[in-house]
C-alpha cells in the first residue's frame, strides 16, 4: 500500500483512540494511529447519530435557576419528539433543534456552513420527517464537505442517518 501524504492523514477522535480494536496486540501500528477522510465522515456520521438519537434533559433541568445547564454535557441530545403529532410548526422546530445540537456538541462541523433543510417525504402518514445536514467538517489542511440525509420518525424519536456523495 502507498504511503498517504500528510493531507490524507487524519488523526482520529479521543474516544477512538482510547477505543481499543485490538487488546492482544502489544502496540499499534502506525496505521491504525490515523485515519482517511472516508474513514473521519463515518466516524462524524457515527458521533452524529448518537447525538440525534439521545434524548436530552431540558424538560427535567431548571434553566432559570442553572442557565449553563442548557449548553452543557448534561443537555446532550434532542428534545424528545416522540409524540409530537401536532403539525404546526413541528417540522421548523425539529430543524431547529438538529441545527443547535450539532453546534454545541460537534465541534468537528463548522457552525457557520451547517445547513439542516426539509426534504419532502415520499410517505403519507406523516410519521416520518426527512432533513438533509450539510456542513464542512475540519479537516487539514483544508475543510471537506459533509452530506448526510437524516429521516427521524416522530412516533419513536428514532433518527437514521446515512451519506450522501
Amino acid at each position: 500500500m502507498a504511503d498517504k501524504t500528510i493531507t490524507e492523514r487524519l488523526q482520529p477522535s479521543l474516544l477512538d483512540r482510547l477505543t481499543d480494536h485490538a487488546p492482544g496486540a502489544g502496540s499499534e501500528s502506525r496505521e491504525a494511529r490515523v485515519i482517511d477522510v472516508r474513514r473521519l465522515r463515518d466516524i462524524i456520521r457515527r458521533d452524529l447519530s448518537w447525538l440525534l438519537n439521545t434524548a436530552d434533559m431540558g424538560s427535567a433541568l431548571d434553566a432559570r435557576a442553572f442557565p449553563q445547564t442548557a449548553r452543557s454535557v448534561l443537555n446532550y441530545g434532542l428534545p424528545e419528539v416522540a409524540g409530537d403529532y401536532s403539525t404546526v410548526g413541528r417540522v421548523e422546530r425539529i430543524r431547529k433543534t438538529i441545527r443547535t445540537a450539532i453546534e454545541r456538541f460537534e465541534p468537528r462541523i463548522d457552525p457557520r456552513t451547517l445547513d439542516v433543510v426539509e426534504r419532502p417525504s415520499e410517505s403519507r402518514s406523516g410519521a416520518t420527517i426527512l432533513f438533509d445536514i450539510v456542513a464542512d467538517m475540519w479537516a487539514e489542511p483544508m475543510p471537506l464537505e459533509l452530506y448526510l440525509r437524516s429521516e427521524i420518525d416522530v412516533t419513536t424519536g428514532h433518527v437514521e442517518l446515512e451519506h450522501r456523495a
